[in-house]
């Protein structure tokens, strides 16, 4: 796939506008994925169960850190509260992935227990044909027992390992800090007020 990168500016601004009728998509009209594998096909989950979450924490993203295809991290269970809480309400949203001297823009949607990631134009195309470029999976395998939530991003097309962990950094943050949900919030349920441009600089001074 030849990747162009450009600076979308109105082009982003113009779909902003439009995401009211975007975000009303059903999952079944939106982009999908196969499905992630469970915890235990990845983990022996009842070796985790024996440890505390700090361990676990540790296992899990040491487990991940040699693996090109996937990006690892952990929540507690208060943030992984407040993460769906915000995504359930603002479901959808446009993260630029820094290339060379430009950008590019993916689409995230959330689906349930997990986020999946698009490239922008191919959504705009065919948003039932747009393949997922990451996979953000949540298990919530030990958070009953644990208080922590194991989060995977499948790596799979598009984006190398270090723009995949770029990319679920600010994904994360996104939802995370209140200044910038208010951003996520704007494209999804006020779309005439989201400003891209200022969203886009206000996360380069936090993640960036």
């Amino acid at each position: 796939m030849v990747l162009v990168v450009e600076r979308l500016g109105n082009r982003v601004l113009l779909f902003a506008r439009h995401a009211r009728n975007v975000a009303n998509f059903s999952v079944s009209n939106g982009f999908s994925y196969p499905g992630a594998r469970s915890l235990e096909q990845i983990v022996k989950l009842d070796l985790l169960e024996n440890e505390h979450a700090p361990k676990i924490r540790s296992i899990w993203e040491e487990f991940h850190a040699d693996k090109d295809d996937a990006v690892a991290m952990t929540l507690d269970a208060i943030e992984f509260q407040a993460l769906v809480t915000r995504a359930t309400a603002a479901p959808y949203f446009v993260l630029p992935v820094y290339r060379q001297e430009g950008y590019f823009n993916m689409l995230c949607q959330f689906q349930q227990s997990c986020f999946l990631v698009t490239y922008l134009e191919a959504f705009k195309e065919n948003p039932a044909a747009a393949p997922p470029c990451i996979a953000v999976s949540l298990y919530i395998d030990l958070l009953e027992t644990k208080k922590l939530v194991l989060l995977r991003a499948d790596v799979i097309n598009m984006l190398d390992k270090n723009e995949s962990q770029q990319l679920l950094m600010q994904l994360l943050t996104s939802y995370q800090n209140d200044k910038l949900y208010e951003h996520v919030d704007k494209f999804n349920n006020k779309p005439d007020q989201f400003d891209f441009e200022a969203y886009r600089l206000m996360m380069k001074k936090i993640v960036i």
